[in-house]
Formats: C-alpha cells, sequence, structure tokens
C-alpha cells in the first residue's frame, strides 16, 4: 500500500470517529444513521463496512477514541502517579486531587470534545451496553483508581475502603453536575454559555467542595 493511500484511508476513518462523536454524542445509537455519519465525514458508505464492519463496530470504535482523547488530556494527572505518591504528603495529595478534578472539569466543559463527550458518556451511565466496558476500561476505570489513590493516602485508609471509593464518586459527580444540568444553571443565570468568569467561579466553589468533601467523617446511621 502507497503512503498516500494509508494516510487518505488513515484520514477517512479518523473523519468518520469525528462525526460518529458528533452524531452519538447528541443522539440515541438507533437515532443516528451510517448514511447520516458517512455524509458528515465526505465518505462513501462502504467506508464504514471497510474500516469498522458495522455500525456497531463504528460506535465501539468512537467510545473508544472519545476514551482516549480524554485519557490523553489527563495524562499528566494519570502517569507515574504511583511513584508519586511514595514521596507525596497528605496535603500533597489533596491539592492533587483538586487539580485533577478541575483538570477534567475544563475538560468537559469547554472544547469539541466537551460538547459530544458528554451524551455517550451519561447515556452508557444510565442504559450501559458492551461498549460501557470499554468506557469503563479506558477511562472511568484509571480515574476512578487514581482518586482513590490520592484520597486514601490523604485520609491515611486503605484506597479499597468503601468510604474512599464513595468519597471519589461524591468529588466527581460534584464536578460532572456543571455539565450534566448546565442548561439549568444557564437558564438561572441568563446566558447561553459559560463566560471565562463562570467557569473560574466554578472552579473556585469546587475546590472549596473538594477540600470540604475530603475532610469529611461520616456520620453513623443507627435504625431503629
Amino acid at each position: 500500500m502507497s503512503r498516500a493511500l494509508a494516510q487518505s484511508q488513515n484520514d477517512t476513518r479518523t473523519r468518520l470517529l469525528n462525526a460518529a462523536l458528533q452524531a452519538f454524542g447528541s443522539r440515541d445509537y438507533d437515532g443516528v444513521s451510517t448514511r447520516e455519519i458517512v455524509e458528515m465525514a465526505g465518505a462513501n458508505i462502504s467506508a464504514i463496512s471497510y474500516h469498522f464492519e458495522h455500525k456497531q463496530g463504528l460506535y465501539h470504535a468512537t467510545v473508544a477514541y472519545l476514551s482516549d482523547i480524554l485519557k490523553a488530556g489527563m495524562a499528566e494527572q494519570l502517569d507515574s502517579l504511583e511513584a508519586w505518591l511514595k514521596q507525596a504528603s497528605a496535603e500533597d495529595c489533596a491539592e492533587k486531587t483538586c487539580q485533577f478534578l478541575l483538570h477534567f472539569l475544563e475538560h468537559i466543559l469547554l472544547g469539541e470534545i466537551g460538547k459530544h463527550a458528554p451524551g455517550i458518556i451519561f447515556r452508557e451511565q444510565n442504559r450501559p451496553t458492551e461498549a460501557y466496558q470499554i468506557l469503563f476500561e479506558n477511562l472511568l476505570g484509571p480515574m476512578h483508581r487514581s482518586l482513590a489513590q490520592l484520597v486514601a493516602k490523604y485520609r491515611g485508609q486503605s484506597e479499597k475502603d468503601p468510604q474512599v471509593l464513595y468519597m471519589v464518586h461524591t468529588l466527581l459527580g460534584q464536578t460532572v453536575i456543571f455539565r450534566i444540568a448546565q442548561t439549568t444553571l444557564l437558564k438561572i443565570l441568563k446566558q447561553k454559555h459559560y463566560s471565562r468568569e463562570n467557569i473560574n467561579g466554578i472552579k473556585s466553589q469546587l475546590r472549596s467542595q473538594y477540600r470540604a468533601i475530603l475532610d469529611t467523617q461520616p456520620i453513623p446511621i443507627h435504625s431503629n
């Protein structure tokens, strides 16, 4: 295969993935047609069978593509974490937790990937398909484990302690709500988009909440 042909095929595959990310990010799987995707990508209908075999293969590849993009954007936070933890103080871990989460916030609020990623991620959370395993193994699982390591080191607990895992889930929930429910907040703010001032204010609010959550002690629940 010539270099030019290989590059052309790679470009076609990438265009299909970007088109599919936009389509699947805005509508359910059944509401998206392969013809729509190839038209958006400027490709032939046969390109889907050539690169992905079928629509489901394209969807799975799109989820993997999305996971890779988001994970690459957080590589600095994820890479070499275990080695870093060996010499990190408790306060270092608290600060790293805040930085990690605020960096993730920027990814889901800003840029093209932020427009389409939530539709796929949140749909797979609510109605998981076979593609959820791809999302979990490539992105969600590593994120959760990394945060659990940081929280556990800060609190002096095991990263497998259920309280630590609940806390990580709470921290993530506090973060993603500003994307999941942004329509409501923007309506209340009487705006169409978050401004830089809004985002800075959200980050300041979240940082305070993160620190409060990290220092939370569980209140015993007594049964009657």
